[in-house]
């Protein structure tokens, strides 16, 4: 989950952190089935070149239907 005042924007340090996570549960479970990466966010992600490799996202017009 990710708290920020305004729209989130992955950037390339934070897609490979996020690469870097997927990979090491990948490791330490020994999946190997589909990991699909949520971001649950207030305001939404921005749809930039990094956000290709998020699964779906949930804001907060998602959970409570305003």
């Amino acid at each position: 989950m990710k708290y920020y005042s305004g729209v989130f924007e992955i950037d390339k340090e934070y897609d490979l952190a996020l690469q870097n996570k997927r990979a090491i549960f990948r490791s330490e479970t020994n999946t190997n089935k589909a990991i699909h990466i949520t971001l649950i966010t207030t305001y939404g992600v921005k749809h930039n070149k990094y956000w290709g490799n998020i699964q779906s996202e949930v804001n907060m017009e998602d959970l409570f239907k305003f």
